[in-house]
């Protein structure tokens, strides 16, 4: 009932006060060291809204960030909006202020200076990595700006730190991620070293060797990667698995299967990725058992992978057969995936099961064999969707089961489809306001009414479609879902005597909100546009669009 008909609605505009900015910039002149605080964090802030003219606070963001005086809640906040704005001009008061003023501000300062490439940071860095009294914050930020950086004088450095035992894990694994980034080939020899190392505490070695070979690809790194991707540690397993998966699929495909039996989610992830990625048709079977995965993102990653690959055509069938045998075991997990993968192909030889299923006790299983039914729309489902719907109707006078209200709007919707009349006696129990038939039931219930009397008038239905349109009484008001689909449904029918009301009720300004983030008064009022120019061929004016104002602000102009 969204998208059918396509109703587009205007896109929001951004209501932008043009003193927004002026006002900030007077706060930061301000001496309160709050106000200097809150005005550049909203200036951080709103350098992602697309507010204009934040540059011109530039100045007085490096004054604060300079002065001695500065309070540090106040500098900090400062250093994070010239940071935000991207102010590359700055870079060198900004590494002066993190060499200067604590370990909060190097912290948040030296990654952006990394990722700018100022070469004055690379000099404090280099320097920073070769002094023994550096301390591990400090050593650590050097590292990772060297290796954002791929500085290669400081690999030497770092791959003596990745093989120093006497080091903490967290430094050495820092060192091995940099060097890791610099060098891409030549260090092997030191990853196999570390790899057969056991001295260290418990796989630490084994990290830093894959971490050394992140940008290696050679026969010697492909062998000890591959070697230690069938790892007892399934962290160390998973990490080779991603680094083999990032030089060549096809290295982790010999041992994807038992990859994907592991009892670790990401290896299992990473197995199936190459099958994924280098399809065939013995791959679909052990693929779909993941679809039952009972990792969410395992499953779901699956079943989005295999509908991507029913594309190609040798691969359709098996896929769809595949997943058959999923929806025909007992995991709910398979079930859900399964159901939303067949509906999505249109498969009609599930409608059978999807009937089945649509009493499953797990709600991640009602809707989307609901849903599917809805997709598939086969007109030998008429009775049992309308039985559902006839049994859910009865139950929600006693209870509200989880999901319940999606459900029946699914199947209401797949009645519309079908255009099944022998549903209108239970549709049209929908219509009146009743707060225990919930919103979305009764929108979908009228836009299948809409569509099951399609080019028929049908006086009694008009007017209680009229009636909900009209309906602006309090506790509870009528919502604008309903009064949208009765607009539809008029159209539909044909209902050329209710065009005038439609057309007053589409042109009454004072009866839409014009700002705001809801736009269900939006679509609304073009659901009614929409009803008149089907009715009477009239295009009416597009209203402007809503305006979404640019957040909350601690300072903000008077209107």
């Amino acid at each position: 009932m969204d998208s059918d008909p396509g109703i587009q609605i205007p896109e929001p505009v951004k209501d932008i006060h043009p003193n927004l900015t002026t006002l900030w910039l007077e706060a930061l002149n301000r001496p309160e060291i709050d106000m200097q605080r809150m005005a550049a964090e909203s200036i951080a802030r709103a350098s992602q809204r697309d507010i204009p003219g934040l540059d011109k606070a530039v100045p007085r963001l490096e004054e604060i960030l300079v002065a001695e005086e500065s309070h540090p809640t106040a500098r900090y906040a400062a250093a994070r909006a010239l940071i935000a704005l991207d102010s590359r001009a700055s870079s060198d008061k900004l590494l002066e202020t993190s060499q200067s003023h604590g370990a909060d501000l190097a912290q948040l300062i030296e990654p952006a200076l990394a990722a700018w490439e100022n070469p004055a940071a690379k000099t404090v860095w280099v320097e920073r990595l070769a002094a023994k009294e550096t301390g591990p914050r400090n050593l650590v930020l050097a590292m990772r700006g060297l290796g954002e950086l791929q500085h290669q004088s400081a690999l030497p450095s770092l791959v003596a730190i990745a093989n120093d035992l006497t080091r903490t894990s967290a430094v050495r694994l820092e060192a091995a991620t940099a060097a890791g980034k610099i060098a891409e080939s030549g260090l092997e020899q030191d990853a196999e070293r570390l790899a057969g190392d056991t001295r260290s505490p418990r796989f630490i070695n084994q990290f830093c060797a894959i971490r050394l070979l992140a940008g290696h690809s050679s026969a010697g790194a492909k062998k000890l990667i591959t070697e230690l991707a069938d790892h007892d540690e399934p962290a160390i397993a998973a990490a080779a698995l991603k680094r083999l998966n990032e030089i060549d699929y096809a290295l982790v495909l010999p041992m994807a299967e038992e990859a994907m039996q592991s009892p670790d989610p990401e290896v299992r992830r990473l197995g199936a990725l190459s099958m994924l990625q280098l399809p065939a048709v013995d791959h679909i079977v052990p693929l779909s058992k993941l679809m039952a995965d009972p990792h969410p993102g395992v499953r779901s990653e699956i079943s989005e992978g295999l509908l991507k690959l029913s594309e190609k055509p040798d691969l359709n069938e098996p896929i769809r057969a595949a997943a058959m045998q999923v929806l025909a075991e007992d995991r709910w997990q398979g079930q859900e995936q399964a159901s939303l993968l067949l509906g999505a192909l249109e498969h009609k030889p599930a409608a059978d099961r999807f009937i089945e299923l649509m009493e499953s006790p797990r709600v991640e299983v009602r809707l989307p064999a609901t849903w599917a039914l809805r997709k598939l729309a086969v007109p030998e489902t008429i009775p049992a969707l309308i039985a559902q719907a006839s049994e859910l109707t009865q139950r929600r006078k006693s209870t509200n089961q989880p999901g319940m209200d999606e459900q029946v709007a699914h199947l209401f919707e797949a009645l519309g489809a079908l255009q099944a009349k022998d549903a209108t006696p239970l549709l049209v129990q929908y219509i009146p306001k009743r707060v225990r038939m919930n919103n979305l039931s009764r929108g979908s219930a009228i836009w299948a009414l809409g569509r099951i009397n399609e080019g028929s008038r049908d006086e009694k239905l008009e007017d209680a479609f009229t009636d909900r349109i009209l309906d602006f009484e309090p506790r509870p008001s009528e919502v604008s879902l309903v009064k949208q689909m009765s607009a539809i449904a008029l159209a539909r029918m044909q209902a050329v005597d209710h065009a005038p009301m439609l057309r007053r009720f589409a042109l009454d300004d004072s009866l839409f909100a014009t700002s705001g983030s809801d736009d269900s008064g939006m679509r609304l009022r073009m659901a009614l546009l929409w009803a008149v120019k089907e009715l009477t061929g009239d295009e009416l004016p597009t209203p402007k669009p809503m305006t979404i104002g640019q957040d909350s602000w601690f300072l903000e102009p008077l209107p």
